[in-house]
């Protein structure tokens, strides 16, 4: 008898939506393993971010640098530059070498991204960094 109630509870949750929580997936800013280097010697860069509903992004930057080139591209600040509805967005960067144009070859990468918790109203920061392999454009 016991069991038959306790299969009855079980039904009766999961009819009405009561149960275990999903969690949501966390947040997060992820740096490719290749970006390419457009004819004048910027570098193209498409990155993903995912944030989640309660979340809103206003800022971005994506900073380059490879040997003795560096540079830098970013957006913001503007409310809502990146959709947050837990899913994965692509963003765009261009990178411009402030010293010179990039090669072909490895590169030091960091992402950041700017969010507003309107949970716990704070300001969240993600980050990626990664060793990002640049090829010329075909």
């Amino acid at each position: 008898m016991r069991l038959i109630k306790a299969i009855m509870v079980g039904v009766l949750l999961a009819t009405v939506g009561i149960g275990p929580a999903r969690a949501a997936a966390p947040s997060a800013v992820v740096l490719p393993a290749k970006a390419t280097i457009a004819a004048d010697g910027t570098v193209d860069l498409t990155m993903k971010v995912r944030c989640n509903t309660h979340e809103r992004a206003f800022e971005w930057s994506v900073e380059i640098r490879q040997g003795t080139i560096y540079g830098n591209d970013s957006a913001g600040p503007v409310a809502n530059l990146i959709t947050c509805d837990g899913r994965f967005h692509q963003v765009q960067a261009n990178v411009v070498g402030a010293n010179g144009p990039y090669t072909a070859g490895p590169a030091n990468v960091q992402a950041l991204v700017q969010l507003n918790d309107s949970i716990t109203t704070t300001d969240v920061e993600l980050e990626d960094v990664a060793v990002v392999q640049l090829r010329a454009s075909r």
